[in-house]
């Protein structure tokens, strides 16, 4: 006997020959906000950039990036350019000021845009600068920062307080990876421009010059390659350093990951930003807020009973005398570990802001747990 089947019909095809209808799942939807309720768990990013061993991580790292401008500027360095830069970073602190005061989120990415905008220019005008300031700056930033990631991505993520040694014992022994992480795809498209430089120097020989207009296109592909490394480098630089206190792994991997995860997930990435930026600015406004006051109260109560006197020794004004002169050094010293503790708490915040939404993007992208971090055994 001989038994007939029929395959089973398929709605979505009107053939045999007809392929099935792919339906495109919406890149965004409303349980990528409400799932898990990732949002509200960064807003503990102010809170934990409180702890006592990453606000002094903080502010020795400020202390150490002052001290790099100090001893260039001592030593006579690069002074029209520095003044320039300062220039600059002037305006674009004023603009921000204004823009945080009047809550206008436009401004703020705009002189957020204008602050990468400065340090592109550096490095474009005065690349010599950019290698002499920029290259220790940059990895007093990473080891600080990579200590801060790391103690925070613990515990905020286990509940517990890492030791030393699981911090900057960490991070120190991972140097090189901290460091070539964040500046390695600069590095990259710095020789990719060279090769660009070294090729544009066809154009100016005869003969040779036909040869180099045709190879100008390939010269315009590899500036396009350059400028998007350069722009997603940027982009994904908050999530580089707490990828290498968090996952234990090389530079590389770092990078890659972060390019990765903003590429995956740019909406939700960019409303995290926002988010954090709000929070971090509200809760660092509110931080110095509070030590400056703490300044003039100090000030206003001592001089309660001995007005001219103290004031002077305060505030260095008036005739001075040697011991006087003494004194009004070593409250100076206080007033600057006041001023670093403020520095140190907007290092912090940045970092411990950044390993939060390095870890809530890693549990969107590739759904792996968020007290996940590397023990760092073996190693």
């Amino acid at each position: 006997m001989v038994m007939s089947t029929q395959e089973p019909t398929n709605d979505r095809t009107n053939d045999r020959t007809s392929e099935p209808v792919q339906l495109r799942e919406p890149s965004i939807a409303l349980t990528d906000l409400t799932s898990e309720l990732l949002w509200l768990r960064i807003l503990r990013a102010p809170a934990l950039a409180l702890s006592p061993s990453r606000l002094l991580a903080g502010s020795i790292c400020a202390f150490l990036l002052g001290l790099v401008l100090t001893i260039v500027q001592w030593l006579g360095l690069f002074a029209k350019d520095i003044e320039t830069i300062e220039s600059h970073l002037s305006m674009v602190s004023q603009a921000f000021s204004e823009s945080v005061a009047e809550l206008d989120i436009t401004w703020m990415f705009r002189s957020g845009m204008a602050l990468i905008n400065v340090v592109l220019n550096t490095i474009v005008q005065s690349p010599l600068l950019a290698l002499v300031v920029g290259l220790p700056m940059i990895a007093i930033l990473a080891l600080a920062g990579g200590a801060i990631s790391r103690s925070a991505a613990f515990e905020f993520a286990q509940g517990r307080f890492a030791s030393s040694d699981d911090t900057l014992g960490f991070t120190l022994r991972r140097t090189r990876h901290f460091v070539g992480a964040v500046v390695g795809p600069i590095l990259a498209c710095a020789a990719i421009f060279l090769v660009i430089a070294l090729g544009g120097l066809l154009l100016s020989v005869p003969v040779l010059d036909v040869l180099g207009s045709l190879l100008y296109g390939l010269g315009l592909a590899l500036g396009l390659l350059a400028t998007i490394i350069v722009l997603l480098h940027l982009v994904a630089l908050p999530m580089i350093v707490p990828a290498l206190a968090i996952e234990g792994t090389d530079a590389f991997d770092a990078v890659q990951r972060s390019y990765a995860y903003v590429i995956a997930k740019p909406l939700r990435y960019a409303i995290y930003i926002i988010i954090l930026t709000l929070v971090g600015v509200l809760a660092a406004s509110l931080f110095s807020l509070i030590a400056y006051q703490s300044i003039t109260l100090t000030q206003w109560a001592a001089t309660l009973f001995s007005a001219n006197a103290t004031e002077r020794a305060i505030t260095g004004a008036g005739e001075l005398g040697a011991t006087k002169a003494w004194a009004h050094d070593i409250i100076n010293i206080w007033h600057t570990i006041i001023e670093l503790a403020i520095a140190g708490y907007a290092i912090s915040l940045f970092f411990t802001s950044s390993t939060l939404l390095y870890l809530v993007t890693r549990r969107i992208c590739d759904g792996q747990g968020i007290n996940e971090v590397w023990d760092g055994i073996g190693e």
